[in-house]
C-alpha cells in the first residue's frame, strides 16, 4: 500500500510539476582543486606550512564579511555547501559574487540540501547554466514546490518521512582549498544580525591552513555521494552558456552583475572585501592543533560513522564542560555521561532557548519533557531570552538586529578543547542530519569561546533554572518542589513559576507537545 502511494507521488510531481528538468545522481565525480602558486589565499598562509589558523567570528558582520572576501579572492575554487540559503539580501549578495568568481575563472560547486528549497529549484537550475558553475542538491524530494507540485511535495514529506526527515546540516564555505568558514550559520539576514524581527546569537570560525584541506575532503566526499544530485534535461546534463547569454541569465533571475558596492549593513557602501582582508585577518589568527569532523554523507546506512563517534576519541573534561547549544535533547548517554561527569566534581554548565527564543516549538517541547532529568544529572542549565536590543556589530552602525533566538552549537572541555559546529546536542543532529565542525586544541581559544558562552549564561542574557521548594524544610528535590528561572530585569533578580515571558497559549501548546512520543524524530 505505501508503495503504491509513493508511486503516486511520483505521478503527482510529473504531471502538476510542470517541470522542464529531470534530477539525476549519475554524475561524474570530480575533487577539490589544488590553490595554485597564484592564489592570494595560499600565499598568505606562507610561514604556516602544515599549520592551522583560526579567527572566531562572533558578530553577524564579521562572518558575513569572511565569506564575501573569501569569494573576492579565491582564484582557483569555492566549495561551499549549507543547509539553507535565503534569497535575501545577504544571500543574494553572497550568491552574486559566487557567480562573478566563475566569471573570472573559479570553479564553483555549490551543495544544498533540498528541504528548503521548493520554489528556487528553477532559479537555481538556470544559475547551474555556467561552465564553472555546478549545483548539486542533497537528498531531493520528488518534485519542486512551484505550483501545484506543492501537494506531491507536502505528501511525500509525510508518506516518506522516514528518508526525507533526514537532513544535510552542514555549514561550510570553503576558498581555494585554503581559508574556509565553518560554524552555525546558514546563509540568510537573520543569521548576519540584519532582520529586525528576528535574528540569531551565532558563532563561526575562520580556519585556514591544514585543516580547511580536511574540510576540502569531506566536502569532496558529499558532493560525490549518490544523495548529491544535479540538474539534467531530457536525460543529458543542462546546456552550458557564457558570454551574453550568460548576462541574460543573470539578468532574468534578478543577480545581474554590477559594478558598484554593496550596501548590506547600512547607509555607506561595503568596503571591498579582498587579499589584504584575508592578511588582516591572519593577524589576528590563533594557530592550533584541530581535527576536522563530519558525518558520513551515506544518511541511510545505519552503521556510517558519525561525527560524534570522533568527538568521542577527544579527551573527555576533567574540570568544567560548557555547552552551548540552539536545541538541547540529550540522548540517554549523554544524561548518562553528564551523571558520571557529576559524580567525579566535574562542572557542567548548558545554555539554549528559552521557549519565547526558539525557533522552533517542537524543539523546545522535546526539550521541555527531558529538563528534569537535565538538571539532574548534575548539569546547570541556563536558558537564552528574546532580547530585543539594538546591536552595533564591529564598526558598522545603522543596524537594527533584535538577537532574539540562539542558533550557535559550541562546547569547551576544561579551557582547553573547543568544539565550534553545525550540530547541535539533540537527536536529530547525532542520529537523523550530517554535521559538521572543528575540534580544536588552543587554551587561547577555549578562553575566548568560553567568554563567549559564559556571556550568554549571564542573568542579563538568560535564565538560570533552579529547583525551588517554598517553605518546605525538607531536602528540595522535584518531588517537593518545582522548576523556577531566575535572572535580572531591571537590574534587579526576578523569579518566574512558569515559562518567563511566553504567552499562555504557548506554554500550553509546548506541554502539550512534550508528551507526544516524537523524540527520535526531533
Amino acid at each position: 500500500m505505501l508503495n503504491a502511494l509513493k508511486y503516486m507521488i511520483f505521478v503527482l510531481a510529473f504531471n502538476m510539476g510542470c517541470v522542464s528538468y529531470s534530477l539525476s545522481n549519475e554524475l561524474p565525480d570530480t575533487v577539490t582543486r589544488e590553490p595554485g602558486v597564484t592564489s592570494p589565499l595560499a600565499e598568505a598562509l606562507k610561514g604556516h606550512e602544515g599549520e592551522s589558523g583560526f579567527l572566531p567570528l562572533i558578530e553577524g558582520s564579521d562572518a558575513f564579511d569572511a565569506r564575501m572576501a573569501l569569494a573576492n579572492t579565491a582564484v582557483s575554487s569555492l566549495d561551499v555547501q549549507y543547509y539553507i540559503w535565503h534569497r535575501d539580501k545577504t544571500g543574494t549578495a553572497l550568491l552574486s559574487k559566487l557567480l562573478d568568481a566563475a566569471e573570472r575563472g573559479v570553479r564553483v560547486r555549490l551543495l544544498l540540501d533540498d528541504i528548503n528549497l521548493g520554489k528556487d529549484r528553477e532559479f537555481l537550475k538556470a544559475l547551474d547554466q555556467h561552465p564553472l558553475v555546478e549545483i548539486r542538491i542533497f537528498n531531493p524530494l520528488s518534485s519542486d514546490g512551484e505550483g501545484l507540485s506543492v501537494i506531491a511535495r507536502n505528501a511525500q514529506l509525510v508518506l516518506d518521512f522516514n528518508e526525507m526527515n533526514r537532513r544535510m546540516h552542514n555549514k561550510v564555505f570553503i576558498a581555494d582549498d585554503s581559508v574556509s568558514v565553518i560554524g552555525g550559520r546558514n546563509i540568510g539576514d537573520e543569521y548576519f544580525d540584519l532582520k529586525e524581527d528576528r535574528s540569531f546569537r551565532d558563532l563561526d570560525i575562520l580556519a585556514a591552513g591544514k585543516v580547511t584541506k580536511a574540510l576540502s575532503q569531506d566536502f569532496d566526499q558529499y558532493w560525490n555521494s549518490p544523495n548529491a544530485y544535479g540538474f539534467h534535461k531530457d536525460d543529458e546534463p543542462e546546456a552550458k552558456v557564457s558570454g551574453a547569454a550568460w548576462q541574460a541569465v543573470r539578468r532574468e533571475q534578478n543577480i545581474a552583475k554590477s559594478d558598484k558596492p554593496e550596501v548590506i549593513f547600512s547607509n555607506e557602501p561595503m568596503k571591498p572585501m579582498t587579499a589584504e582582508t584575508i592578511r588582516e585577518y591572519k593577524k589576528k589568527f590563533i594557530w592550533a592543533e584541530a581535527e576536522a569532523m563530519a558525518d558520513s554523507p551515506a544518511i541511510f546506512d545505519e552503521k556510517a560513522p558519525g561525527l560524534e563517534d570522533k568527538i568521542k576519541k577527544w579527551p573527555k573534561p576533567v574540570s568544567e564542560f560548557l555547552v552551548e547549544s540552539a536545541y538541547f535533547i540529550p540522548p540517554d548517554p549523554l544524561l548518562k555521561l553528564f551523571q558520571d561527569l557529576d559524580k567525579k566534581g566535574v562542572t557542567i554548565k548548558v545554555l539554549t532557548n528559552s521557549l519565547q527564543s526558539n525557533d522552533v516549538m517542537l524543539a523546545h517541547a522535546g526539550y521541555m519533557g527531558k529538563r528534569e532529568e537535565i538538571m539532574k544529572s548534575g548539569a546547570e542549565l541556563y536558558e537564552w531570552r528574546m532580547k530585543k536590543v539594538r546591536v552595533k556589530t564591529g564598526d558598522k552602525g545603522g543596524m537594527y538586529a533584535s538577537r532574539a533566538g540562539l542558533h550557535s552549537k559550541t562546547f569547551v572541555i576544561d579551557r582547553q578543547y573547543v568544539f565550534i559546529g553545525s550540530m547541535n546536542l539533540d537527536g536529530r543532529s547525532i542520529e537523523l542530519n550530517t554535521e559538521s565542525g572543528l575540534m580544536i586544541h588552543s587554551r587561547e581559544l577555549a578562553k575566548e569561546i568560553s567568554a563567549f558562552i559564559l556571556e550568554g549564561m549571564s542573568p542579563e542574557s538568560s535564565w538560570k533554572l533552579s529547583v525551588d521548594c517554598k517553605k518546605d524544610k525538607k531536602p528540595c528535590t522535584f518531588k517537593n518542589g518545582h522548576v523556577v528561572w531566575t535572572g535580572k530585569k531591571d537590574g534587579k533578580l526576578v523569579t518566574y513559576d512558569a515559562e518567563p515571558e511566553a504567552p499562555f497559549w504557548k506554554r500550553s501548546m509546548a506541554k502539550f507537545m512534550s508528551h507526544l512520543p516524537i523524540e527520535d524524530k526531533l
